[in-house]
């Protein structure tokens, strides 16, 4: 008889006490957002290893089956998948009340498991030597993703070209389980595994000391959990019974199949249920550019007895229709159905409409090689004022530490006007996975999309400023700071990028403007001129349009003029010259008649940050931290220096604050507060 059954490792007296910090890292995600993304991330990595490997082209397949929670597996069959875990889950705190409540029966199982099944084909399956521990001076590690899946926790071996790196993902499996664990069944060319794995919490029975983690398994060797394997007579009806058992759908091809018993349906929070209008609505969000693009199609059974839906690029329009929907933004209905339409012209358009551009736009256009390009820009704005698509094929280089050439690489952005939006909708896709929690357009009424082929150095570069939940690009990581030469510059250009074209396409037609700073600088009359009559404290300072006086007030800074704003470079004669490392702070408020502006700031006014903000872009520097009218830049590139501000009321006057703060001190330089 097989001995398989729930196994965990007891801890030497040498191994420090250490509990799992998956968690943390998606803590503020919903459940059902951080089952879709991460599931379908690991499967689309396993399709691209297949298309690696063999040149198909077929989509990537992954199907949610909440069917076992209507029909949960009876007791009597349930029991042999959760031998072993009783007393495990009896010595930690935190139980579900539920799993607490059967506890008390007696067992886990006393009583029908509910269960849902997430499942992959057209991947590759968790292939490689099941037996394999370690991957020191082992070559072959490369490749083993039973290895990496099962064997690793916060390391991977997944390169630029995947969606996935750190190695955490597979996490949301156990915490999508009250009981903490998860079942797979992994179909190779060569055989069909079957293996658990559980993630308690460190724990005690009986004096002896147990690791969090723990398999349903079988022992080898030195207590090395290892799987059922079907090709082993004696193996074959344990695993043919688990495929039968949860009806598992994809047997005949290579993949993953995910088994997560007593799973959290109804999780605590708004939003967070597992249920299909969840399932479905972060598949969209998140997945949206592959389905439309024909390289994944996802099945959500709902285990309510009707069909199954399916949602792939034929089907996408129909079913996002059919959702219940915020009424607008970027994630209504109609939202969606312009997103996708974008998407797919964006596909058909032929090489030679393409506008190329040899390095990432500037929001202002120099005299340079890049300016001349920007001015080529300029050029498109009819088109763009008649609501055509323009796409955009954008040039950079990237530079791996330890290597002396840069590697040239690319990246897409397309945009379209549309007058009828609030706000302007951006999306960010790297290879397969919306990066979704980059908002950087503002109220532009547009639609941009951008997009980096996984193939591109770039996505390697990106891949690595990316936290584990991979939904934003932070220019100032570890991983890029070690892998990376002048990476936080390129990467903020990149992602200023489509905010940048607007910029050149939105902006008016150069020209003289001789009072187009009186909207926002002090006012100063003019001989003859009236004095503004308010003369109460704290009340702001309107003013009609006068002729622009600057005040000299900014020895180490340039401030140049904007219709609704302003730009801040390095002063060319600086006495302090910006370097790496420093910090420029910026403050902003709108003048009153008496005492300090910046103390009468009020959030009503203006934001540089957050919703509603004002449109504020960023060159040679990254933005640290901000809060209402201030922002912190941290400079990566003193002499490409430059944040422009627009947006602000053009009959209010603005008082400027600038500091530059080397080490710990600050040298402080303001607009003249005169009237």
């Amino acid at each position: 008889m097989v001995n398989f059954k729930w196994q965990f490792p007891e801890m030497p007296p040498s191994m420090p006490n250490q509990e799992p910090m998956e968690r943390e890292f998606f803590v503020d995600e919903p459940i059902n957002t951080r089952i879709v993304r991460e599931s379908i991330q690991n499967s689309l990595d396993a399709g691209i290893n297949r298309r690696r490997d063999s040149n198909v082209q077929t989509p990537v397949r992954v199907r949610f089956a909440l069917s076992g929670i209507q029909y949960p597996l009876p007791e009597e069959r349930a029991v042999r998948y959760l031998a072993g875990l009783d007393e495990h889950l009896r010595s930690v705190n935190g139980l579900d009340s539920d799993i607490q409540r059967r506890l008390n029966s007696g067992r886990v199982a006393d009583g029908d498991m509910p269960f849902i099944v997430i499942e992959d084909a057209g991947t590759v399956g968790l292939t490689g030597d099941w037996e394999q521990y370690d991957d020191t001076n082992l070559s072959s590690a490369r490749d083993n993703h039973f290895y990496w899946f099962f064997r690793n926790v916060g390391r991977s071996a997944k390169t630029g070209n995947e969606n996935g790196s750190w190695g955490l993902g597979k996490w949301v499996f156990p915490d999508a389980s009250h009981a903490n664990c998860y079942i797979a069944v992994t179909r190779r060319a060569d055989d069909t595994l079957l293996i658990g794995q559980a993630v308690l919490s460190k724990h005690s029975i009986n004096g002896h000391r147990y690791a969090p983690y723990g398999y349903l398994s079988v022992e080898g060797e030195n207590g090395l959990a290892l799987p059922l394997r079907r090709s082993e007579p004696e193996h074959r009806p344990y695993v043919d019974q688990c495929i039968d058992d949860f009806g598992l759908k994809f047997r005949n091809e290579p993949g993953l199949s995910i088994i997560v018993p007593f799973p959290k349906t109804e999780y605590a929070g708004e939003g967070e249920a597992i249920d299909t209008h969840t399932l479905l609505t972060a598949v969209v969000h998140n997945y949206f550019y592959p389905i439309v693009v024909g390289r994944l199609e996802v099945t959500v059974d709902g285990g309510n007895g009707e069909p199954e839906i399916n949602l792939n690029a034929d089907t996408i329009d129909e079913v996002v229709g059919a959702l219940n929907l915020r009424d607008d933004g970027e994630r209504s209905a109609e939202g969606y159905r312009h997103l996708f339409a974008l998407s797919r012209q964006a596909l058909e358009l032929p090489l030679q409409s393409y506008t190329q551009l040899s390095a990432p736009p500037s929001a202002t256009p120099s005299n340079d090689k890049s300016g001349n390009e920007s001015r080529n820009v300029i050029k498109l704005r009819d088109r763009y004022e008649n609501g055509e698509i323009l796409a955009f094929n954008i040039a950079t280089d990237v530079r791996r530490k330890g290597e002396s050439g840069r590697h040239p690489t690319e990246f897409k952005v397309y945009l379209q006007r549309d007058d009828s939006l609030d706000a302007g909708h951006d999306f960010y896709v790297r290879g397969t996975l919306s990066i979704t929690e980059i908002d950087l357009i503002g109220k532009r009424r547009a639609r941009t999309l951008l997009v980096v082929d996984e193939n591109e150095p770039l996505a390697a570069m990106l891949r690595d400023s990316e936290p584990p939940k991979h939904t934003t690009w932070r220019p100032q990581t570890d991983r890029v700071t070690r892998n990376w030469t002048a990476a936080s510059r390129r990467i903020e250009a990149v992602r200023r990028s489509p905010n940048n074209l607007l910029s050149l396409l939105e902006a008016p037609p150069e020209g003289r403007q001789r009072d187009v700073f009186a909207d926002i600088f002090p006012w100063s009359p003019e001989p003859g001129g009236q004095p503004n009559p308010s003369s109460k404290r704290g009340t702001p300072r309107v003013s009609p349009r006068r002729p622009l006086k600057i005040p000299p007030a900014f020895p180490d800074f340039s401030v140049t003029r904007s219709e609704t704003g302003f730009r801040v470079t390095g002063a060319a004669n600086a006495r302090t010259p910006l370097e790496d490392g420093d910090t420029v702070r910026l403050r902003l408020a709108y003048e009153v008649s008496r005492g300090n502006p910046l103390n009468s700031y009020q959030k009503e006014d203006f934001r540089l940050l957050g919703p509603g903000a004002l449109d504020v872009q960023v060159n040679g520097a990254v933005i640290q931290e901000g809060d209402g009218n201030r922002i912190d830049l941290l400079i990566s590139g003193p002499q490409a220096f430059e944040v422009a501000v627009q947006g602000f009321d053009r009959r209010r006057d603005l008082h400027i604050r600038i500091e530059k703060i080397v080490g710990e001190n600050a040298e402080a330089t303001e607009s003249a507060d005169d009237p």
